[in-house]
């Protein structure tokens, strides 16, 4: 059992204690820390959090083995390197970072410390997503030929929090939806060699892009396309087509395989509702596991940083109406 702390006690933090607290053999929250103490005050006393008065004071406890950090995107790189340098291991939430130096600072600082950095793409951790990476990896698809994803969601509920701004949502709802289906792409087909985007705010209530599209080619000579929409109702979807088929998530309980002449099969994985519980529960749980030294965290720093290269490149993209390569 590790002691960790929760930085940031908004809506997912609480959603993250949640999925582990008083349930998890191997992790628990302590203590935490939130940028308006008074609207955390009960939700920490329920689950027994001492609410501290800083990030410092949890950084410089040596009771606390861990800090989970659930906080904007922009502070994810200095909090890193300064947990890292207290020893803590460090969870973070996406996306890593907004810049690549700011990544590999990130994930230097703690291979110099010798501390577990773990990143919080919840989705590798659905049923549905392993079987379907099981099924790619088997070649049951034949040759694969193109991979298409899409993450929306009507963000116009987040108008006057930290992520109604261009400085935090730069390509719209892309660095806190879409970037979800940019990780499955990679973690499912490879790495990406090349992308143009297009980013356009249309409907929105405040300023930040809302229509986000991106032609993706990977390294293996696939194609691919990710969409993020932040003015639609939810939307998650991931299809994979092959020369002998095509496989697809819809949502986060069920996978739709069709073969070719064949009619669609649907297999079901669970039944527990949004926002992922029991996927938040897997992340935190493997976390907890490689920081006893049983294991790894199963998203490796590599992709952790090609993850926000190519992010970063989708925004440069749309930005500057070029396409963008990476090695």
């Amino acid at each position: 059992m590790i002691n960790a702390a929760i930085v940031g006690i908004g809506r997912w933090g609480q959603y993250l204690v949640n999925s582990v607290q008083g349930q998890s053999e191997h992790i628990k929250f302590t203590a935490g820390v939130t940028r308006t103490k008074s609207k955390a005050e009960d939700f920490c006393i329920k689950n027994s959090i001492d609410l501290r008065e800083s990030f410092d004071d949890l950084l410089t406890d040596p009771k606390i083995d861990a800090v989970i950090l659930a906080t904007p995107h922009t502070q994810h790189e200095d909090q890193i390197v300064a947990a890292a340098k207290a020893g803590k291991h460090i969870f973070t939430e996406k996306p890593f970072t907004l810049d690549i130096a700011g990544a590999k600072r990130s994930v230097k600082a703690c291979h110099k410390a010798n501390v577990v950095l773990a990143l919080g793409h919840n989705r590798r951790f659905m049923k549905n997503t392993e079987a379907l990476k099981q099924l790619l990896d088997r070649g049951d698809l034949g040759t694969l030929l193109h991979i298409d994803g899409n993450q929306s969601s009507d963000l116009n509920v987040a108008v006057g929090a930290w992520r109604d701004s261009r400085e935090e949502s730069p390509a719209g709802g892309m660095t806190s939806l879409g970037v979800h289906a940019l990780d499955c792409m990679i973690h499912l087909v490879g790495k990406i060699e090349a992308i143009d985007a297009y980013s356009e705010r249309r409907a929105i209530n405040f300023d930040i892009d809302d229509t986000t599209a991106a032609l993706l080619r990977f390294k293996n000579g696939m194609t691919g396309t990710l969409v993020t929409l932040a003015a639609t109702a939810r939307i998650w979807h991931i299809r994979v087509a092959g020369s002998k088929g095509w496989a697809e998530m819809k949502d986060h309980k069920s996978l739709t395989v069709c073969k070719s002449d064949q009619t669609p099969e649907t297999f079901l994985f669970n039944d527990t509702p949004y926002p992922h519980l029991e996927s938040l529960t897997g992340e935190l749980d493997e976390f907890a596991a490689a920081v006893s030294g049983f294991g790894k965290f199963r998203i490796s720093t590599e992709e952790m940083i090609h993850n926000v290269e190519v992010l970063c490149g989708l925004i440069n993209s749309a930005k500057v109406g070029k396409r963008m390569f990476f090695d």
